[in-house]
């Protein structure tokens, strides 16, 4: 069978393509469960996910280079299109991968400390250039105040809802990981200031020993079933 559509052969008894997912023959034949028909729900979220991409980056573009001229011709000394920049791309990464995004929780907060922490970061490098004295107020507050609010909200939320969703006592252990950051780059030396840092890694700490004490089976049931152990 000939799909008229894509153009390829199908050999078995499907009705359906399995490339493009379009109906080869209405001949009454139940539908092969393996290659399920798209439907008109799925192709206008997909259409709708398009329309957005195209609309934001299209918006984005004009406000960008807008920007961008005006920076260059009336205060090239300060690059604060960098900021704009930064905050267009963390509009659109929020949209993308936390609001339209079936992804799990940890990774919708990874991405929104990443993006916070670009913007902060572009915001530090227009900044710095106009005080007498610079500092990293990024790495010394910023990251790990951003990282303890993360480590807190996602703790609390499994807390009470760890029965029901199971897999956020996952999502909390990778966030709780990643909030050791700051006290690594504390003892690497890119990190000069210890008082928020030692919040940070109390708070992880108090997360990952909390969850490991009272709900250590559920974790490790969790952990099998998410990464097939």
């Amino acid at each position: 069978m000939r799909c008229k559509y894509c153009g390829i052969n199908v050999d078995d008894d499907s009705r359906i393509c399995p490339l493009c997912h379009e109906i080869l023959e209405d001949d009454g034949k139940p539908v092969n469960a393996n290659f399920p028909p798209k439907t008109a729900a799925s192709a206008k979220k997909r259409d709708s996910r398009f329309s957005f991409s195209n609309i934001y980056i299209a918006v984005a573009a004009v406000i960008f280079f807008s920007c961008l001229g005006l920076n260059l011709g009336l205060t090239p000394d300060v690059l604060w299109f960098t900021v704009v920049f930064a905050v267009l791309l963390y509009g659109y990464l929020t949209v993308v991968n936390t609001v339209m995004s079936s992804s799990s929780l940890w990774l919708k907060i990874f991405w929104q400390i990443v993006m916070i922490t670009l913007v902060l970061w572009a915001a530090q490098s227009v900044l710095n250039p106009l005080m007498e004295e610079r500092n990293n107020w990024l790495a010394d507050y910023a990251l790990p105040i951003l990282l303890t609010i993360s480590v807190l909200a996602l703790g609390i939320t499994a807390a009470c809802l760890f029965h029901k969703e199971p897999s956020l006592l996952v999502d909390n252990l990778i966030i709780s990981l990643i909030g050791l950051v700051p006290i690594i780059l504390y003892a690497a030396d890119v990190i000069d200031v210890l008082a928020p840092t030692i919040v940070c890694t109390v708070v992880c700490a108090i997360s990952l020993i909390g969850f490991i004490a009272f709900a250590r089976e559920e974790l490790w049931a969790e952990i099998v079933r998410r990464f097939h152990f």
